[in-house]
């Protein structure tokens, strides 16, 4: 596997975790217990402002060369660029909510205007993760050459390192990887 769908691969797991989390907090808010609002818009943050900024730009650098070597592709790979947009889109306005609650400019907000965009959020990621490794991921790993991933890795190299999972955490994002880190050590005492 080229070196490029291994990181993307790496950060997906990443991603997925996130997504627990993220999932974790909808599920106290649906039981009517109070969520950690700061968690929740931390991770939209991240996800707007590293997965949408960075993840999704090297994806697609490698599925519009797929596309050149396998035509018929081109329909798969437009749905997804389409997801990228989605995904961005109903992040961005998630958070919003989120820090709207958090600075006090709105009041708490009924159930259904957080926890819905929440798991539609939650639920077309999870969607959108599983086509791409199942599918894109799989076929450029077969059609795309040494010199591909050569060029691929040149121009796609990372403006930023990741704020929570590379070599040094943002200060923004310390609670939250201390919750990710619990999780962690929850599943593998």
């Amino acid at each position: 596997m080229p070196n490029e769908i291994f990181k993307l691969r790496k950060e997906h797991v990443n991603f997925k975790k996130m997504l627990n989390l993220l999932e974790a907090q909808l599920d106290l808010l649906h039981r009517g217990e109070e969520p950690n609002y700061q968690i929740m818009a931390d991770i939209l943050y991240y996800m707007t402002q590293y997965s949408d900024v960075s993840h999704h730009p090297r994806e697609e650098a490698i599925f519009s060369l797929l596309v050149e070597r396998d035509p018929n592709r081109k329909q798969d790979v437009a749905e997804i660029t389409r997801q990228h947009h989605t995904i961005a889109e109903a992040g961005t306005s998630f958070h919003k909510k989120l820090e709207n609650i958090i600075n006090g400019e709105s009041e708490i907000m009924q159930l259904q205007e957080i926890e819905v965009p929440g798991r539609f959020y939650v639920t077309i990621l999870r969607a959108h993760i599983e086509k791409e490794e199942q599918s894109l991921f799989v076929m450029a790993d077969k059609l795309l050459s040494e010199d591909d991933w050569k060029g691929i890795k040149t121009d796609t190299r990372l403006s930023r390192s990741d704020p929570i999972f590379g070599q040094d955490v943002e200060e923004r994002f310390l609670f939250l990887c201390d919750q990710l880190t619990q999780i962690d050590s929850d599943k593998h005492p």
